[in-house]
């Protein structure tokens, strides 16, 4: 998908956007180049990891809004496909440009009214990510998942843009489930291409939500680099089908771990203005809750499978 690149003879990028990741054992999966890429209009694309990832530099995000360059959303989805998380350099950006950058994935997600979801005013597809100074609770900063897994066609991807940040702390880890996937045994993969899980917003030891659940295939193929990939996460599946919870439990919880391996995983060290992109089918996110005392605020916004 990404034939259109050519490796520069030397590309520089800004310590502010990198992140040091540990890697230790490298997946069974064909390993990513390490260095940097650049297409024919100057765009830069630079790996994170060698298993997924990547910084996008010369091409802001919100270039494509109305349709004014199809070319840079195209550039964009392939290298989405390819590494499953982008990061933007840092820029400016309303709650509507991020609406309709999104849109045009695929169809946009309304959260149902809960406890933490606070949409933007106006703006009912975006959410405000927030933790004030005095706060406890981070959204979604429990346990690894993806999101919106509980519906039916599911949820492809989601994008925060990050508006005020802490001097420290509130990063965000990534982890591949495609690459866990590949470095399962033979036999190991074949069986859980047979299985199917319940996913529901109530989440384990809970009974099913009435509408936010639906069953999804335990192992999923990308519809574009045909890569395999685990699809299941401990704050949304409850059981496999045909099994208890308690029959599940094992199986999930060696799964949960081996899909958080560090060797799977990335950390994003936000800034501010900066804009992450992940796709939810193939990576599981996990916002770390370690920062008090100061205001957090992210502007998300998720497009559904079509």
């Amino acid at each position: 998908m990404m034939s259109a690149l050519k490796t520069p003879g030397s590309v520089f990028i800004a310590e502010e956007y990198m992140t040091p990741v540990s890697q230790t054992i490298r997946p069974l999966t064909e390993p990513l180049p390490s260095d940097c890429y650049e297409a024919d209009d100057g765009i830069r694309i630079r790996p994170i990891t060698p298993v997924f990832g990547a910084f996008i530099e010369n091409l802001p995000w919100t270039v494509g809004l109305g349709g004014q360059n199809p070319q840079s959303i195209r550039t964009i989805k392939e290298a989405f496909d390819r590494y499953l998380v982008l990061v933007f350099q840092p820029q400016t950006a309303s709650a509507q440009e991020l609406r309709d950058f999104v849109r045009q994935f695929g169809p946009l997600f309304v959260h149902h009214a809960d406890e933490g979801v606070i949409p933007v005013e106006g703006v009912l597809e975006v959410l405000q990510m927030l933790k004030e100074p005095d706060g406890e609770k981070l959204f979604g900063g429990v346990c690894w998942h993806a999101d919106v897994t509980f519906r039916k066609p599911a949820g492809y991807l989601s994008a925060l843009h990050a508006k005020q940040l802490p001097p420290v702390g509130g990063d965000t880890l990534f982890a591949s489930t495609v690459a866990a996937f590949a470095a399962l045994s033979s036999g190991m993969q074949k069986m859980l291409r047979k299985l199917e899980a319940v996913h529901s917003y109530s989440g384990p030891d809970a009974p099913d939500h009435p509408t936010e659940t639906a069953v999804h295939p335990v192992v999923r193929r990308h519809p574009e680099t045909g890569e395999e990939g685990l699809y299941l996460n401990r704050m949304f599946v409850t059981r496999f089908v045909g099994m208890t919870p308690k029959e599940s439990e094992p199986l999930l919880k060696f799964l949960d771990e081996h899909m958080t391996r560090c060797e799977f995983t990335a950390r994003i060290s936000w800034t501010e203005g900066q804009l992450v992109m992940w796709d939810n089918r193939f990576t599981l996110h996990y916002p770390i809750n370690d920062f008090s005392g100061h205001r957090r605020l992210l502007y998300r916004c998720a497009a559904m499978e079509n």
